[in-house]
């Protein structure tokens, strides 16, 4: 299957174990145009490049997560952001969800098939409004 080109995906997540193994996972799945940060500054600087998605852990030094989704929809409110985080209180993902997050998953033994069946349900829904027809993405139906 070829990777698909003009995917552009940020992960904002500060352990440089984690992020690895999202973009692991993620190119492993054919995504391409993956770029990783470490703090949410380096992402809001970046913003020029149009990510379709930001994947955005909570806990980043600097900027929280909610200040760089805050940043993210002021530049763009059509950007997918999608918070990947330890955090389990329902606090952070109403706060989230209220400032415009696509969805909100807890870090845990499914987190990567969730992102993926995320991913395959945004560049879907993406296409069929530009009027593109379909494809198959990997991810969890």
């Amino acid at each position: 299957m070829k990777k698909q080109d003009k995917v552009k995906i940020f992960i904002v997540e500060d352990e440089p174990f984690f992020a690895n193994l999202i973009n692991y996972d993620l190119e492993a799945n054919y995504y391409d145009g993956i770029k990783v940060f470490f703090t949410g500054e380096e992402a809001v600087e970046n913003l020029s490049l149009n990510p379709r998605v930001v994947i955005l852990d909570h806990r980043l030094p600097g900027m929280s997560g909610l200040e760089v989704l805050k940043k993210i929809k002021a530049y763009n409110p059509d950007i997918h952001v999608i918070f990947l985080s330890g955090q389990t209180g329902a606090e952070v993902a109403i706060s989230a969800f209220k400032m415009g997050a696509f969805d909100f998953i807890v870090k845990n033994e499914t987190a990567f098939d969730e992102v993926r069946a995320l991913l395959k349900q945004i560049f879907s829904e993406n296409e069929e409004a530009e009027g593109i027809k379909v494809k198959n993405y990997p991810g969890k139906s």
